[in-house]
């Protein structure tokens, strides 16, 4: 069995379809309405690029090193964002496009806090006509 696997099955992970990587709910605050999952990325299954209607709140926990992307579709503006042992936590603003994937390792793991909590109305995957606009995204697609 591989160490991805291992990492799966330790922390009960699952398939996230669309975005890609591997997650499961960690807590929701009800007071608030907040909750936090764990997340898992590897060089075969990353965070494919979407957008959230809330903020995002991403933590390192261990692994290999990641870069988080943010763009702007409005000013075209691109922000990257280094994820690891000395680059622990990055928000991903609410509305920006975001995808986190490997730089180093073989593979990442994390934990999000959004709040509210997410629900699947809050994403958005890209769309053609942003992708033609602004082809360099493609890259960010975990295909």
């Amino acid at each position: 069995m591989d160490l991805i696997e291992d990492i799966v099955r330790k922390y009960r992970l699952a398939p996230l379809e669309g975005e890609g990587g591997w997650f499961r709910f960690l807590t929701r605050f009800s007071d608030c309405n907040a909750g936090s999952i764990l997340y898992l990325v590897s060089r075969d299954s990353f965070s494919s690029l979407h957008r959230l209607d809330t903020d995002e709140l991403w933590f390192f926990l261990d692994g290999g090193a990641a870069e988080q992307v943010l763009f702007d579709e409005e000013t075209g503006t691109v922000r990257r964002h280094r994820l690891d042992r000395d680059n622990r936590s990055c928000l991903a603003p609410a509305g920006l496009w975001q995808s986190t994937r490997l730089v180093g390792g073989e593979w990442a793991l994390f934990s999000t806090v959004m709040c509210p909590q997410f629900s699947p109305a809050m994403y958005s995957a890209p769309t053609a006509r942003l992708l033609e606009a602004n082809p360099f995204l493609k890259e960010y697609l975990n295909a």
